[in-house]
């Protein structure tokens, strides 16, 4: 980790921790039989994906479960799905972005949906009522952008808009796939995931 001044942050899986089994259990409990087909830990399939990707808008991807499903559930209970997928942001982090902040441009990239990102940017997201852009300098999102990990349109975008040098930048990502692609732009990648202490590795005295 040499030279770092940019670190650029996966969400799910590294800042919040994740569980695939309880949104599987939550979409079952509310009726899409064949959800296993859909979801997975790094990137969604089907109309899931097409969600992430900002191809089909979110009243767009509530019908079309209604479809899968065979009746009508309404918009809550399928928010819900995808906000089982959630368990937790350890306390801990919260400090230490903004720790990090003082010293590196703190950037957020996250296959991510409307719903999840509504909630994360919401008072909601952090015990001192703080939403997710108050801990970020700039989050990229991929149903904003249009493409989601490990595409490489995705990393294009970020690298363009933020102005990052890919070598002067730590990526951490929990999907190995991910984290190829960030090395295939230069960026410095290092595999974690929700149970490590990011602590750990960094040196914010120095």
């Amino acid at each position: 980790m040499k030279n770092i001044k940019n670190v650029l942050f996966d969400f799910g899986g590294v800042i919040i921790g994740i569980n695939k089994e309880n949104a599987i259990n939550r979409f079952k409990e509310i009726g899409v039989e064949n959800i296993e087909d859909y979801l997975n830990e790094f990137r969604q399939e089907g109309i899931f994906l097409a969600l992430e990707e900002g191809k089909i808008s979110l009243d767009e991807f509530n019908n079309e479960v209604r479809k899968l499903a065979g009746k009508y559930i309404s918009d809550e209970d399928i928010a819900s799905g995808w906000m089982a997928f959630l368990t937790g942001i350890p306390e801990y982090k919260f400090q230490l972005l903004k720790d990090l902040r003082k010293k590196y441009n703190v950037y957020l990239i996250s296959n991510t949906n409307p719903v999840i990102m509504g909630w994360a940017e919401s008072k909601d997201f952090s015990p001192t009522g703080e939403p997710i852009t108050a801990f970020f300098d700039k989050c990229y999102y991929s149903f904003q952008v249009g493409s989601a990990k490990p595409e490489k349109m995705i990393y294009e975008y970020v690298i363009q808009d933020s102005g990052i040098k890919p070598s002067e930048t730590l990526f951490l990502d929990d999907g190995q796939a991910n984290i190829d692609m960030g090395r295939f732009f230069g960026l410095q990648s290092r595999l974690t995931n929700q149970d490590e202490d990011l602590r750990k590795i960094f040196d914010l005295d120095q």
